[in-house]
């Protein structure tokens, strides 16, 4: 009984073959190359989104400790004025009322929750019942805060850097 392929058939055929398998080894290498690359790629794009979204979380923690501010010293209200917005930035956060100094002075200095290029606006508005806020202290009124934070993001490389102003706006009411 004799084979249906002799021996010198199946070596001719195998040197022809010789270099597929490299070749097909090269092709999976190149095809992987270029699945890394999208994954770097795609890395790359969602870093900034990231840190962008970081600073706006940031600020509800800072908008949960203005609250609490409110809560502890009633007279604060009566310090913040009554219908003038107060803007208060690194170099002006000094005079703030001597409460909040502590707390915009993480907002501006440091390093764990400073918002870049930040400032903060405090805006006395009208109560829940639409009556102005005229009480020194909030037991005879209702008075309403406005706190508004913002900051600006800075995108690209250092030749093409943009910044972009992003801000967060919180309202408070405070009294009986």
């Amino acid at each position: 009984m004799s084979l249906p392929f002799s021996t010198s058939s199946i070596r001719a055929r195998a040197g022809r073959q010789a270099g597929l398998s490299l070749i097909s080894v090269l092709v999976a290498i190149v095809i992987f190359s270029l699945g890394m690359l999208s994954i770097a790629s795609i890395y790359t794009m969602a870093v900034p989104a990231v840190t962008a979204n970081e600073a706006a979380t940031d600020t509800a923690a800072l908008g949960n400790q203005f609250w609490a501010l409110l809560q502890a010293n009633p007279g604060l209200v009566g310090q913040l004025g009554t219908t003038t917005a107060q803007t208060y930035t690194p170099s002006t956060y000094t005079t703030a009322p001597s409460a909040l100094q502590p707390w915009l002075a993480n907002i501006f200095f440091t390093q764990q929750t400073m918002l870049p290029n930040a400032s903060v606006t405090i805006t006395p508005v009208a109560g829940a019942e639409g009556a102005p806020c005229t009480a020194p202290t909030p037991t005879t009124t209702l008075c309403g805060i406005t706190l508004l934070i913002a900051w600006s993001t800075t995108s690209g490389d250092l030749s093409t850097q943009k910044y972009t102003q992003r801000t967060q706006t919180y309202n408070y009411q405070v009294g009986f």
